[in-house]
Parts: C-alpha cells; sequence; structure tokens
C-alpha cells in the first residue's frame, strides 16, 4: 500500500512544465502562489506520487527534496541556482554537522541548500543587511522546515563575524573583499571559502584580496548547464542552454607556521 500524505506534512506540487508549489497539508481554503485558491488539508490522505487535478492543470504530489524546495521558494530576488549550489555544497564540504557562515540571503535559496546539508546536527549563520530580505527568506526556511538550523541576523558581515572555528564561509555579496578579515578569523584553520560573484571585475579583486590574506588553493569556475531533448527520432542539446549566472571563487584558509 503507498505512504500517504499526512496532515502538516510539506508537500511539493510538480507541473509538467516544471513548477513546484510548496504546500503544507493543513489549513482551509486560501489562495496559494501559483495554485490560485486550494484547501491544503485536503492533500492529507492522498498518495504520495499521485496525480492531483488543480484549476486546468494536473499535478503530482511528491514528497519534496531539496531541488523541489529551492525551487518552489517565493523569489524576492535572484536565487543562486541549483547547477552553482550544489557545487559550493561539494568544493566547500558541507555535510551533516558542519558549522556554515553565509552573507547575502537573498529569497534563501542557498540558505536552505546548506541548512538541508548540514542537518540534524550543524547550523548556518546568515548575515543580511535588508532586514526585509532577513524577513522573506525566514518566512521560506519556516515553510520548508529549516527554520530551527538557521540564525538569521540583519548585520553588515564586514563589520565582523561573531562565529569561530567555522567549517566554511561563503559570500553572496558584491563586495565579497570587505569582509576576508572578518571570515579568516572566523574560519578554522583550514575552512573552506566561496565568493559568488557575478562579474570577471569582482573576480579579480576578490583573488588578489585572498593572495593578500595568506589564502591557499584558490581557484575560479563557471558553470554551464545545457539539457537535451530525447526522442525516438534522435536527439539535441536543448536551445535553452543555462549559460552565465556567476563566478565561484573558492579557498582554504591557512595559518602561519
Amino acid at each position: 500500500m503507498a505512504a500517504t500524505i499526512q496532515p502538516g506534512d510539506l508537500v511539493a506540487l510538480a507541473g509538467d512544465d516544471g513548477r513546484r508549489v510548496l504546500v503544507r497539508a493543513e489549513g482551509s481554503a486560501q489562495k496559494v502562489r501559483g495554485l490560485g485558491i486550494l484547501s491544503p488539508e485536503k492533500l492529507a490522505g492522498l498518495a504520495w506520487g499521485a496525480t492531483m487535478e488543480h484549476g486546468s492543470g494536473a499535478w503530482r504530489l511528491h514528497k519534496p527534496g531539496i531541488a523541489d524546495i529551492t525551487a518552489g521558494l517565493d523569489r524576492k530576488a535572484q536565487i543562486v541556482l541549483p547547477k552553482d549550489a550544489s557545487r559550493i555544497l561539494y568544493e566547500c564540504d558541507v555535510r551533516a554537522g558542519a558549522r556554515v557562515v553565509e552573507a547575502g540571503i537573498g529569497s534563501g535559496a542557498l540558505t536552505s541548500a546548506l541548512a538541508w546539508a548540514v542537518a540534524p546536527t550543524g547550523r548556518v549563520s546568515t548575515y543580511e543587511i535588508r532586514a526585509d530580505f532577513a524577513e522573506h527568506a525566514r518566512r521560506n526556511l519556516t515553510l520548508a522546515g529549516l527554520a530551527e538550523l538557521v540564525d538569521i541576523q540583519v548585520a553588515d558581515v564586514c563589520a565582523g563575524i561573531a562565529e569561530r572555528d567555522v567549517d566554511a564561509v561563503v559570500l553572496d555579496m558584491p563586495n565579497p573583499w570587505d569582509a576576508l578579515d572578518a571570515a579568516k578569523k572566523a574560519l578554522r584553520g583550514d575552512g573552506h571559502f566561496c565568493a559568488y560573484s557575478p562579474l570577471v571585475s569582482q573576480v579579480e579583486r576578490v583573488r588578489s584580496a585572498l593572495a593578500e590574506r595568506g589564502f591557499v588553493d584558490v581557484r575560479t569556475l563557471e558553470l554551464i548547464e545545457r539539457a537535451w531533448t530525447v526522442h525516438e527520432q534522435g536527439s539535441r542539446p536543448s536551445h535553452e542552454m543555462l549559460g552565465h549566472t556567476a563566478f565561484l571563487t573558492f579557498a582554504r584558509n591557512s595559518v602561519e607556521t
């Protein structure tokens, strides 16, 4: 017998067009972004993987993974996309129990991925200078069930990081070089650093600042994602390639001997 959705479960409604809408299976009729009017409580008792007709379309009911969560977030700012977020997790060795400092929460997409990876015993500390972004991301994290893993501070990371001996510092901000002194103090001796920078001029400045402060293993990547269209008659690359989003600059902290 198929497992069923329980009251209060987070459900990812997946449309054929790739859309994801996150809903908790509780509460009476309400307006849900991307769906219109829905009674979420009626999802309880339906089977995971079932298809629900709603409005003019059909929606599959999925137990959400981190890809569903980030795709279904209510966006207030441009998010760090999965192609970049997954590489950040990989390069910075973000795992269960890790302690990570992030700056620039935006809509909370990368924050969600970091929290998902460090669960259940790790911690993400986020510095965000805009109170409206912090509050918006907090709502997204609460809906996703990840808020308890994240400390959000409305503060300028360049003024200092309170945490010490953290495993990684990830900066999604226009001027990451201004936060490097704070990042170096916060990181453990061989901790990981990442800067997410849309412009090559930002990369040049942050790499120069990393060299001045003795960071090692410095490297910069740009990731390109290309889907494929597959048919029985033949296959070809998609014309809608996901090109440049940002440059990822990675480094390791080092201590003087």
